[in-house]
């Protein structure tokens, strides 16, 4: 046995190789907590964006696969290395495992690799408690919260979306906004130039230039990324980038012009991705992570029939602690303030560099 290879009885972990694409694909599909961030397609679109060394490992028993687990090995000049499961997302690592006997197999594997390779640290961002992680000594710390809503019917999902909600979906028809899917490349860059804008205003490093077409290329085609586009009187004003995978949709971005807040763009957008899950047989919507400070965005979300949750981030420290996470989400911080003063083209070249470590 490898090193970074275990065994929990008969059940074997190794790393994936290329003959287990279509088992891995074929066990994500089954597995009711994947989304598009368990395939492959967003392991390829990670590495050739930002250039990560996937560590994806599986857990077999006699020939089948019982578990996986998807981890990248980030390293960055003078910061050192990590190895997370999983990057650009809060909520979705961690073991995706039949029972705790292949998540536990899974885990072990990750703290040997870890150890192995030597980075600062390992850390699994589940979306809830995990036991197994605890007992193994990974750190367990709740410094986001999860928004998500279920999708069942119409009917009931409209029941639960709040009045001012449903007021103001009604307003943004009665402004003459209007909602349609992205056709090209031309359309996603369209959205980029308002997404730079809008992540500028929040104080936020923004995705390098080739995130949005990389992403187009790697999930379009399939219906795994759908990209909305929000507009009045002919000229598009904001968008929403959902990723659709499995029995589950993500609304990952949304940004809009200054103008299209009072007219209801955002309103429009989210009502449209609500609408695209039902009919397209989706279970859930995620609405993203918030940290316990924003109030007002968690209780926006919750308007619309979400519920909330903490997000489970089990660390642990080889060389180094892992640093808070809510750091990020500090809005009222000097960076943000600064960054939001910067011009576009320089939050467009720094948060593509940016983005390469805070993941």
């Amino acid at each position: 046995m490898t090193p970074g290879e275990s065994s929990s009885s008969d059940l074997v972990v190794r790393e994936l190789s290329d003959n287990d694409t279509h088992a891995w694909t074929a066990f994500a599909e089954a597995h009711p907590d994947a989304n598009l961030y368990h395939t492959l397609e967003w392991r390829d679109a990670v590495r050739e964006i930002f250039g990560h060394e996937p560590r994806y490992l599986v857990g077999e028993f006699d020939g089948v696969i019982r578990g996986v687990l998807p981890l990248f090995l980030i390293k960055f000049p003078l910061l050192g290395s990590k190895l997370i499961s999983i990057p650009y997302d809060i909520g979705s690592g961690g073991a995706l495992a039949v029972d705790d006997r292949a998540e536990r197999a899974l885990l072990e594997s990750a703290v040997a690799t870890a150890r192995k390779i030597n980075v600062d640290f390992l850390q699994l961002r589940y979306g809830s408690r995990r036991d197994v992680a605890s007992s193994l000594g990974l750190q367990p710390s709740e410094p986001v919260l999860i928004s998500e809503m279920q999708l069942d019917s119409e009917e009931k999902v409209w029941s639960r979306v709040s009045k001012d909600h449903r007021k103001a979906v009604r307003k943004a028809k009665n402004r003459g906004v209007v909602i349609r899917e992205a056709k090209d490349l031309e359309d996603v860059g369209e959205f980029y130039r308002i997404y730079l804008k809008a992540f500028r205003e929040f104080g936020t490093p923004p995705y390098g230039s080739n995130y949005f077409p990389s992403i187009w290329r790697h999930f379009h085609g399939s219906g795994a990324m759908r990209l909305l586009l929000a507009h009045a009187d002919d000229k598009c004003v904001g968008g929403l980038l959902l990723f659709c995978w499995g029995k589950n949709i993500v609304s990952k971005f949304a940004a809009c012009l200054p103008e299209a807040v009072p007219m209801r763009a955002y309103a429009a957008l989210y009502w449209r991705a609500i609408q695209i899950g039902l009919e397209s047989g989706y279970k859930k919507l995620s609405w993203g992570t918030s940290s316990k400070s924003q109030g007002g965005l968690i209780e926006f979300k919750e308007r619309w029939g979400a519920d909330t949750r903490p997000a489970v981030i089990y660390s642990l420290s080889v060389k180094k602690d892992a640093p808070s996470i809510e750091n990020y989400y500090d809005s009222g911080g000097l960076i943000r303030r600064v960054w939001s003063r910067l011009p576009i083209g320089a939050t467009r070249l720094l948060g593509g560099t940016l983005n390469k470590w805070f993941c």
